[in-house]
């Protein structure tokens, strides 16, 4: 009895930390789920990276990146023009946030064991407070390490973003630099933050405490998981459904296994939310099913075993 409350408690610590630590997509549970050895496997190293200390490495790869920056500014009797600042940003969207908002795409390398490359698309999404936002509406690769696990710190290029002693490099030129608090959600969710702070660094006018800029990145390629896997019997077949909530154009890989040591097979690849196994001997079953979208595959479903008679 001391054992079973032992694993239940550690069963419901593990999917607590892996589904609220982790926002990333993971798997569902649901009555009459089989909690299979390779389930449990999964939430527990998810569990355990989402609490671990965060590594430069793990955000190479691409990356939709979302901006919200705010640049200084005042707001009219009708909240107008607060975060509007004296800079234009290409691609902002125009709706009725405070801020100013847009999305690239970035891709993230390697650079050296401690070091990764930024590269976005079509904007620059980093910039130093304390000498404005120079180069705003192109693409800009920075070098960046992850000081600590909480701060990224980035040097831009070495022959653009410079600027010399008048303006307090201790050199003939010195390189811009950023730096930003980062935090990792789980794997494929991360933010980077300065601010909010006091714009009179800027000699901004008006409002005195109005600058901030939040890049929510967002790994490309993540599928959502399969949900809520079901089984029914009848006869010598079994109908599985289950509920997706990610792009129709996915599809659906479905393994299967008939003994509890056996090795998953894989036995349809379709586009529909359900599927009928026919034709089983009598004996158990084991399913389990993936998404699948070009080169990406989603994390594994619920287990459900069945048993043909």
């Amino acid at each position: 009895m001391a054992y079973t409350q032992c694993f239940l408690f550690l069963l419901c610590t593990v999917l607590f930390m892996g589904n609220n630590l982790a926002a990333e997509p993971s798997a569902t549970i649901s009555p009459g789920d089989t909690i299979a050895a390779d389930f449990l496997a999964e939430h527990f190293e998810e569990a355990a990276s989402n609490v671990s200390k965060p590594i430069i490495s793990e955000l190479v790869g691409g990356w939709q990146a979302e901006q919200s920056v705010c640049l200084g500014g005042s707001a009219s009797i009708e909240g107008q023009g607060l975060c509007d600042g004296n800079v234009a940003l290409e691609g902002a969207e125009s709706d009725e946030r405070f801020s100013r908002h847009r999305s690239d795409s970035w891709i993230i390398e390697e650079a050296s064991a401690n070091r990764v490359s930024i590269r976005s698309d079509n904007y620059n999404f980093l910039f130093n407070p304390a000498f404005g936002y120079l180069i705003p509406n192109d693409p800009v690769s920075w070098l960046c390490e992850l000081s600590g696990g909480e701060v990224l710190v980035c040097l831009g290029p070495e022959n653009t973003l410079t600027y010399g002693p008048s303006i307090g490099c201790s050199e003939d030129a010195c390189r811009l630099h950023v730096m930003m608090s980062a935090k990792r959600f789980n794997r494929n969710e991360w933010s980077l933050t300065i601010g909010p702070l006091d714009t009179s660094i800027e000699n901004a006018v008006g409002n005195k405490f109005g600058l901030f800029n939040v890049i929510e990145l967002s790994r490309e390629g993540v599928l959502p998981v399969p949900a809520f896997l079901q089984t029914e019997t009848s006869l010598d077949s079994v109908s599985l459904s289950w509920e997706y909530a990610g792009s129709s154009e996915a599809q659906f890989e479905i393994f299967r296994k008939n003994s509890l040591d056996g090795e998953y097979v894989s036995i349809a690849l379709i586009t529909n939310l359900q599927y009928e196994d026919q034709d089983l001997d009598a004996g158990d079953y084991w399913y389990r099913l993936f998404a699948v979208s070009g080169e990406f595959r989603s994390k594994g479903s619920n287990v459900r075993k069945v048993q043909i008679d």
